[in-house]
């Protein structure tokens, strides 16, 4: 049986300095440097996705873990050693992660505007390209490869370099499009919102 979590938050104002810092302090000094190049924006959402990667894994392991022991390897995914595995995905407006505890998961979400929530069209290219991100992300490989994936026409399977994915929708928010895309039949999905006032920065 494989079950997949999924915790979304909104990305409200940055966090007070002091929780900004508490998390910085405790992440590999590689990725503590990368984060604080980036404009505070990104540098939020990307702090956000790691705090709702933290949540979840604490819930999964049924415990408090150390963001210390992510792992951010240079062009892979990170990861926390043994598992749980994990997938972060964010725009401007919200941020999401995706877990699945005995394996490997790709997730994605694109955030609509005014004007793709009112054409059709423009939706169902953010649907095809939200299932295709799911499965670049599932198969550890990066968007130059975008083209290399294949989905299927009901947009439930896809497939690059030789592996197969499921691909499950997600509903998240009405001005969300997401999908999640793991190797074997995904049997439940829980979707769950955080609040960004609880995303208390790695703790």
């Amino acid at each position: 049986m494989t079950h997949v979590l999924v915790l979304h938050a909104g990305l409200g104002p940055g966090p007070d300095p002091g929780a900004l810092a508490l998390l910085l302090a405790r992440l590999p000094y590689a990725k503590r440097l990368e984060l604080e190049s980036l404009d505070p924006p990104v540098r939020h959402a990307s702090l956000a996705g790691i705090a709702l990667a933290l949540r979840g894994v604490e819930a999964l392991r049924g415990g408090p873990v150390d963001p210390g022991a992510l792992r951010f390897p240079a062009g892979g995914k990170p990861y926390f050693p043994g598992g749980p595995g994990f997938s972060v995905s964010h725009g401007a407006g919200r941020v999401a992660v995706a877990l699945r505890a005995d394996g490997e998961v790709g997730f994605d979400l694109e955030e609509l505007d005014a004007a793709s929530r009112e054409a059709g069209a423009a939706r169902a290219r953010l649907v095809r390209w939200t299932a295709t991100e799911a499965v670049l992300k599932a198969a550890g490989r990066g968007l130059g490869d975008a083209r290399a994936v294949h989905l299927g026409e009901s947009l439930r399977e896809g497939r690059v370099g030789g592996a197969s994915f499921q691909l499950v929708p997600v509903s998240i928010a009405g001005d969300v499009v997401a999908h999640l895309a793991v190797d074997v039949p995904v049997t439940s999905v829980s979707v769950e919102e955080v609040e960004a006032s609880v995303l208390a920065f790695g703790g």
